[in-house]
């Protein structure tokens, strides 16, 4: 079996690996790597694209936090896969926002790959057309959005992910622990007092520069936010965006049409199960024919390999059972996590 082709970041990943230790000393992590369940594991082309991301985005803040430093504190050749090292061995990367942020585009990445793959199309067309739009409003967050999205591609046209993606308290963890991982460094020429004054102060005045509302889940928003305003979230558009993947576009439609932050409905859709996905759509009042459509187009990508069951779920769904959803989705994302780890852990 051939495996899954997609295109893939690896410069992080692709470092000879070094000789392991043998013997009991590793018997703890491969016992809990061993049971894991296949199903939920990693794939390589997942693993290499999310450590290719993050390690661009923590080499891109040391060199924000490096740059704003006075001349000559940082040194020329840093090395900042021994920054991530550092920081990976202190559990100071190990932070679910991050993880998920990670994991979504990764998701977002292998989806719209896919789609546009078996329909033959190298570029989303969808969203480029909305450029053209007649409303100005509507023209000018469709450019905002590609222009952000181009920004977001290195030169092999890779997944990155920016720092204007990250929530202000992510932002502010992530600046200061690469700040603090810089210390010893700037410290042996200049001393540790003036290493912290510094390094906080370059921390501090980057965060001044950090703007939410320039990351792509923004940005997509604002754009949904438009065309629905003025009428043109069509389903003829929604039903192009399936064809080509784009499914962070189509969780913010969904979202704003059931009521629930683009983020909630994005976790439904690549959750794998049909009944939370039935149930968000029929929250949305998405049609039948728009819903039967949306399966067609890319329901296997979203883990939903039968779209026929999936329909007859979405013309069962009661009363009781959109309540039930409705009650699920406006429920704090927190509360929502938990339940999720006591089910885990309950087996």
């Amino acid at each position: 079996m051939m495996p899954e082709e997609w295109p893939i970041a690896a410069t992080g990943a692709e470092r000879d690996a070094p000789a392991r230790a043998g013997g009991r000393g590793r018997l703890s992590t491969v016992r809990a790597d061993f049971f894991l369940n296949p199903a939920e594991r990693l794939t390589e082309q997942e693993r290499a694209l999310m450590t290719a991301m993050l390690h661009c985005l923590i080499a891109d803040i040391a060199g924000e936090i490096r740059a704003a430093l006075p001349a000559g504190w940082a040194g020329a050749n840093d090395d900042d896969a021994a920054l991530v090292d550092a920081l990976t061995r202190a559990g100071l990367l190990d932070q679910p926002e991050l993880m998920a942020l990670l994991l979504r585009r990764a998701d977002e990445e292998r989806i719209g790959t896919a789609a546009r793959a078996r329909s033959g199309r190298r570029e989303a067309r969808a969203i480029q057309g909305l450029v053209s739009h007649h409303e100005g409003a509507a023209s000018a967050a469709a450019m905002a959005l590609i222009l952000a999205r181009g920004r977001r591609r290195d030169r092999f046209g890779q997944c990155l992910l920016g720092f204007d993606d990250l929530s202000h308290e992510l932002a502010e963890q992530l600046a200061n622990a690469i700040a603090a991982a810089l210390r010893n460094d700037v410290a042996a020429g200049h001393g540790v007092a003036a290493a912290d004054s510094e390094l906080t102060s370059a921390a501090s005045r980057l965060l001044d520069r950090h703007e939410p509302a320039r990351g792509i889940e923004a940005l997509t928003g604002a754009l949904v936010s438009v065309l629905d305003e003025n009428g043109s979230l069509s389903d003829e558009l929604l039903l192009a965006c399936a064809q080509e993947g784009e499914v962070a576009f189509l969780a913010e439609a969904i979202g704003r049409r059931a009521g629930v932050q683009g983020t909630v409905a994005l976790d439904e859709l690549l959750s794998g199960e049909a009944e939370h996905l039935m149930a968000l759509l029929r929250l949305a009042g998405f049609s039948r024919e728009l819903s039967a459509g949306l399966l067609a187009s890319f329901g296997d990508l979203l883990g939903i390999d039968d779209p026929g069951a999936a329909i007859g779920i979405f013309d069962r769904i009661g009363a009781d059972e959109m309540k039930a959803a409705a009650s699920w989705v406006a429920a704090p994302a927190d509360y929502r996590a938990a339940l999720d780890a006591l089910e885990s852990n309950n087996g």
